[in-house]
């Protein structure tokens, strides 16, 4: 969902949008509102990118919270062996070639650069709840286009009511008015 200059990543899914700077993809985490699990995947832009098993196309974000309450950025893909840290207050996280770097705290974690064509990026939300919000930050949603087909129910004339005035429909309704006026001044001046 659109919010302000972000978008909230509220459901699993596909998702399209477009980047104000075409050149960065951030997600933003408010780690103190975060008590749950979340992970979306992205086509990397280079060949043999790889952050994650845990997507098909190896390139991910993750985030989850341990047992003791810290939170976790990039595990289990993390091969340094962290497990977490406390919770700060909102971050960002900006997604690179190699590595996502923790843009606050300078912690870098591996990633890949997602691929970006015409400042789009597609994503795929595997899991998302409330439980932990994460947003895009600086980003709008692609609106699909509506197109309509010259011959669609919407453009067909059959389906649209006459502007004719001398139409049999604008004369019966015209009609009706006028005997609705004379019963009603009848009924009230007896």
């Amino acid at each position: 969902m659109q919010n302000g200059s972000d978008v909230i990543m509220a459901k699993p899914g596909p998702l399209e949008v477009i980047l104000n700077n075409a050149s960065e993809l951030i997600f933003g985490v408010c780690e103190q509102n975060c008590f749950g699990e979340f992970l979306v995947c992205f086509e990397g832009a280079k060949n043999g990118s790889y952050s994650t098993d845990l997507c098909t196309s190896k390139c991910g974000f993750y985030v989850n919270v341990n047992d003791e309450g810290e939170i976790i950025f990039m595990m289990p893909f993390n091969s340094e062996g962290y497990y977490g840290r406390r919770k700060f207050n909102c971050t960002e996280m900006v997604m690179r070639d190699k590595g996502t770097r923790h843009k606050e705290y300078g912690v870098v974690y591996p990633s890949c650069l997602p691929k970006v064509e015409n400042g789009i990026v597609k994503l795929n939300i595997m899991n998302a709840t409330s439980d932990c919000v994460v947003s895009i930050k600086n980003s709008k949603i692609k609106r699909e286009e509506i197109t309509t087909l010259p011959n669609s129910p919407a453009n067909n004339p059959s389906n649209n009511p006459p502007s004719d005035p001398s139409s049999a429909a604008t004369n019966i309704s015209a009609n009706f008015g006028w005997i609705f006026v004379l019963i009603s001044f009848c009924i009230f001046h007896q």
